[in-house]
């Protein structure tokens, strides 16, 4: 009936504010993560000089190819839904898993092990985030497909 599929389409209007809300905040930590693992970069530019840290440790077209220590897997749940998952892998240079905070030496300061782990805790809100906006995009056409079988009734 109709007073049913307005009420569903009220429930998945609220489902989808609480999308929204988990989208921003998702937004805000990974602000706040990337600023945090910038500044703690640029501490440790400011203790260690500025060209023991800089883009001449990173690696050039020369170096031998390397795989990242973390990946997206993509799935699907039992309704078609779309999940990322993000992979982590451990170093094993044998597979070619190299750790890139090695690139900056062998004894690195905290402040750089910081910047790494600040960053690495936004890629997880990174796909946080991009779950939630699949969940809102999922959320926006089954309210267009209510909103059309209400229309039809």
């Amino acid at each position: 009936s109709k007073d049913e599929i307005c009420e569903l389409m009220d429930k998945l209007m609220l489902q989808t504010l609480d999308l929204i809300e988990q989208e921003v905040k998702c937004k805000i930590n990974i602000e706040t993560l990337t600023n945090d693992g910038c500044l703690n970069m640029a501490q440790t530019r400011y203790s260690r000089g500025q060209h023991s840290v800089s883009t001449t440790q990173l690696p050039s077209e020369d170096y031998k190819e390397f795989n990242a220590l973390k990946s997206i897997n993509e799935s699907e749940d039992d309704e078609q839904n779309i999940k990322l998952e993000l992979n982590k892998h451990a170093v094993d240079k044998a597979e070619g898993y190299d750790d890139p905070i090695k690139w900056f030496g062998v004894l690195v300061p905290q402040s750089l092990q910081n910047a790494r782990n600040t960053f690495e805790k936004a890629l997880e809100y990174v796909v946080e985030a991009t779950n939630v906006q699949i969940a809102l995009q999922n959320s926006y056409n089954n309210f267009i497909k209510l909103n059309k079988i209400k229309d039809e009734l």
